[in-house]
This record gives structure tokens, C-alpha cells and sequence, in this order.
């Protein structure tokens, strides 16, 4: 009998984000397969709690390893691209440029590096990348390199999705969550925040991954290269 079990592939897969999504999956019957950079033991926790995770310990920036794995895992059905970093928020004339690059290189090449190797492998299914709101909207003035990445990865979706060759086989869209609690949120003055929001709250990993799973199950007919806000209002205000 032919397997009918879909599969994912998402990137920072162990914490926040990538975790609530992982989680998420594999409670709708999904095949997950997640990779991290970290290795704290999470990626191990998480396969004896969930029988369909798969874990690997492998850097989004490393093509090589990248190319191996997609093509160990063979056929996929969706990607979320999720793995990022950021670092302490400073002006632009006191740059420390060596941490800036390795932003740029984690959320920007790599998400471009794990795309190259997902379309090989997508049939017919959907690509999401993990942007943010700062690639529209300055929230510190002084966070040029993380804010540069995701408005990078915001461009980098639009071009795939204006490529002929992968139409109609894969859409891609991009994700633009606004204030969520995770490890980049946790030294925020989190009081501080929410009196700017229009509901006084911050989002939980559990909510962007809801909208992950509803943008890769309804696949939207003519739909492709659009960006989804979970943002809670923080975009308007």
C-alpha cells in the first residue's frame, strides 16, 4: 500500500516557532522533519515525544549539509523556513559587523540555501518563509541587520513566486509575525510592548504556527507569493 502521509520540512524546528509548528504537524498525522543549529538535547526530547518528528542537528547556513539531508528525506509536500537569530540592537556608526553578517547569513542566505534544495524536492506543495514586521516597521531604530534579513526574505519570496518554472507545482508565501514570546522576545520589557499593541497582548509560538498550518492545508488556488501578518494590529500602530 502506498504511503499517503504527507511530509514537512521546517528549519529552527527545537524552539519557539519552529517547535510549536513541528508539534502542530505531527498531531494533524504530518511526517516532520526538523533541523537546528543548537544542540541542547531538544531536537532528541522531541522525537520521543512525537513518533513522526524527525531530527537533525544541521546549520541552515551549511549548503552541503543542507543538500545532503533534502535529498537523504527525498520527496516533500511543504517547507517553512523558520530558522533565524538576531542580536543586541545597535546604532548604525557603532555596527559590530562580524554579528551582523552572521544575522544576514542565518536568516537571509540560509532560508535561500534551504529553498534551493526544497523546490528539488516539492512535487506539488508550498514553500513559507518566516519574515517579521520589522521588515516593514522600525521597531528600536538600531537593528539594521535583523530587520535588513527579513525584508530580505520578504524579496526573496516575491522572486521565487514570480518564477515561471515552479508554477502552478509549489507557491510560496511569507509569514510576518509582530511581538511573539520566545527566546529573541524574552529579555523585552514585555509591559513595555503591549500598551503599544491594539490588544494589549503579546502572540504565542502556537498561534503562528495555526497560521503555518492553514496556509500549507488550504494552499490558497490563486494565491502565490502573498505575506500573511500575525502581528495582533502591531503593523497599524
Amino acid at each position: 500500500m502506498t504511503n499517503l502521509t504527507k511530509k514537512i520540512f521546517i528549519t529552527g524546528a527545537t524552539h519557539g516557532i519552529g517547535k510549536a509548528t513541528a508539534e502542530l504537524f505531527c498531531q494533524k498525522g504530518w511526517d516532520v522533519y526538523g533541523i537546528s543549529s543548537v544542540a541542547d538535547g531538544r531536537g532528541e526530547q522531541m522525537m520521543q515525544e512525537l513518533p513522526s518528528f524527525h531530527y537533525f542537528n544541521v546549520d541552515v547556513k551549511d549548503e552541503n549539509a543542507v543538500s545532503a539531508l533534502l535529498s537523504q528525506i527525498g520527496h516533500i509536500d511543504a517547507a517553512f523556513n523558520n530558522a533565524g537569530i538576531g542580536k543586541v540592537p545597535e546604532r548604525a556608526d557603532v555596527e559590530d559587523i562580524a554579528k551582523a553578517k552572521e544575522v544576514i547569513e542565518t536568516n537571509l542566505l540560509g532560508t535561500m540555501i534551504c529553498m534551493k534544495y526544497e523546490i528539488r524536492n516539492i512535487v506539488e506543495g508550498c514553500i513559507i518563509n518566516n519574515a517579521s514586521v520589522s521588515a516593514f516597521k522600525a521597531a528600536t531604530g538600531a537593528d539594521a541587520a535583523y530587520s535588513a534579513s527579513k525584508a530580505g526574505i520578504l524579496r526573496l519570496t516575491a522572486e521565487a513566486a514570480c518564477c515561471r518554472d515552479y508554477l502552478p507545482r509549489i507557491k510560496f508565501f511569507s509569514i510576518m509575525p509582530g511581538y511573539i514570546k520566545t527566546r529573541m522576545t524574552a529579555a523585552d520589557d514585555e509591559c513595555k510592548i503591549i500598551t503599544k499593541l491594539p490588544h494589549h497582548k503579546m502572540g504565542m509560538p502556537a498561534d503562528v504556527a495555526l497560521l503555518v498550518f492553514k496556509i500549507v492545508e488550504n494552499n490558497y488556488a490563486f494565491t502565490s507569493g502573498q505575506c500573511f501578518n500575525v502581528d495582533e494590529g502591531a503593523f497599524l500602530v
